[in-house]
């Protein structure tokens, strides 16, 4: 589709405008959490690189005692002044945007890509079969409630510790789930963020060279490397040293590269993964933007969010955006991820619908790309996913719960005014026979850099 609402334009053409403005909505309030990760993250790598050790949510120094590395208020103040930095940027064009990502992922692999290469002949294949050597207590203050501690590791001795951060305890459908030793809740939710958000490339299409091509192009070398910048450094990483599970830690991938190619290679590591949070920041609050941009031009938003700025950007996209950012910047990590993942999935069980049933009943529209599936393939091809999801919430907290459908409820509140008010200037990027234009728009960027702009959640970046 040839429109910068992305998935929103998929599900209104199969489901009707109030579903597809809920998609719109609940994938922005996604992304726009999402976006308040990486600040965050950012000033977490600094710490490590200031010597700071990561321990329970604090730092702690050589002595075991945790202390702050910046109090509330402190992280607050760089995280908005972060913000209002990449901001600034995003402002000043998606060309600028698209080359400055591009710099960042080449800055951010290379470590990577020389840790793989040196720590390749270290690797012990065995020591990738590893389980954990830690049992979690949950909810509690000591160990004495767990039963039965005989199944430890033959080599590794099974330590009991209390996992008591109130968030990831909280109540939910289902009680908090250790089994194998693994604390499910957080697990799950980390590896949705790191492999999500592919479809936000589509708000991207209309500033592309070319859809049937270079749009594609760019999609699957994103998929390529995301792929390979997972799997091969993690399996170097945890093949080449003996760090066990509970060393893995916010920055320990700089300590295992230190561990492989000494000092430099460490700090080099630290540096690039912290830099690839600012790259995140940038391509996120683009694609949000521009989906912003293309609900008002589709007529679920006011038309002041269609506008451009001088340097064809969604000048209050970003404005929008950056206020949520910086709203956030007093909540954890832990809490954004499982928040963002929550609103994120109803978007994307909407748009798996949707592409299943267009693929059915509409096969006549004009596709500059057509998944070379035949239909019932692209029902199983949905699948796995959806029982994923529907497993991230079952695992969710009740909070979880509480935070989707007030957004849900924020979002059908502002639909119904909107339904009241005048949308005699609705414009559609389609035409009245439900075809596509085919044309361009010009192209900001080319496909290829969009997707290299768009990693998902960046990877191992």
């Amino acid at each position: 589709f040839n429109s910068p609402s992305g998935g929103v334009v998929w599900v209104e053409e199969a489901f009707g405008e109030g579903c597809g403005f809920l998609c719109g909505f609940m994938s922005w309030v996604s992304g726009a959490t999402d976006n308040a990760i990486y600040p965050v993250l950012f000033l977490e790598y600094v710490a490590s690189v200031l010597g700071y050790k990561q321990h329970n949510g604090g730092e702690e120094d050589e002595s075991g005692d945790v202390v702050e590395f910046l109090t509330k208020w402190q992280r607050f103040g760089f995280v908005s002044l972060i913000s209002i930095a990449l901001a600034f940027v995003n402002y000043r064009g998606l060309d600028i945007v698209g080359h400055t990502s591009l710099v960042v992922c080449i800055l951010s692999m290379s470590p990577f890509i020389i840790m793989t290469i040196i720590g390749a002949s270290k690797v012990v294949s065995s020591r990738w079969l590893q389980t954990p050597n830690n049992l979690f207590h949950v909810g509690g203050d000591d160990g004495n409630s767990e039963n039965n501690t005989s199944n430890s590791n033959q080599n590794n001795a099974t330590n009991i510790f209390p996992f008591d951060d109130d968030f990831y305890t909280a109540p939910g459908p289902l009680p908090p789930i250790t089994l194998g030793k693994i604390f499910w809740r957080p697990f799950l939710n980390n590896m949705f963020w790191n492999l999500n958000s592919f479809d936000s490339a589509a708000s991207f299409a209309p500033e592309c060279s070319n859809h049937k091509t270079s749009y594609p192009r760019g999609i699957f070398i994103g998929l390529l490397m995301t792929v390979l910048c997972y799997l091969l450094p993690f399996l170097v990483a945890t093949g080449a040293t003996t760090s066990s599970q509970s060393d893995w830690r916010d920055g320990h991938l700089g300590a295992i590269a230190m561990e492989i190619g000494g000092p430099l290679l460490g700090g080099w590591t630290i540096f690039a993964s912290g830099i690839s949070n600012l790259g995140q920041f940038l391509a996120e609050m683009s694609s949000d933007a521009y989906l912003l941009m293309g609900m008002a031009e589709e007529g679920y938003l006011p038309p002041l969010l269609a506008r451009r700025s001088k340097f064809g950007t969604p000048a209050y996209g970003i404005l929008v955006g950056t206020v949520v950012v910086i709203s956030f910047g007093w909540a954890d990590f832990g809490v954004l991820i499982e928040l963002l993942n929550a609103n994120y999935a109803i978007s994307l069980l909407l748009e798996y619908g949707a592409f299943v049933w267009l693929r059915v009943h509409r096969k006549d529209m004009y596709r500059p790309y057509r998944v070379p599936i035949p239909d019932w393939a692209a029902v199983l091809l949905v699948l796995p996913p959806i029982v994923g999801i529907l497993i991230i919430f079952l695992v969710s907290s009740w909070y979880v719960f509480g935070f989707v459908g007030g957004a849900m409820g924020l979002g059908v509140f502002v639909w119904r005014q909107k339904r009241r008010g005048d949308r005699s200037g609705r414009r559609s990027v389609r035409n009245n026979s439900g075809s596509l234009s085919d044309s361009g728009s010009g192209g900001l960027v080319d496909g290829d850099m969009a997707g290299v702009a768009l990693l998902p959640e960046g990877g191992i970046l």
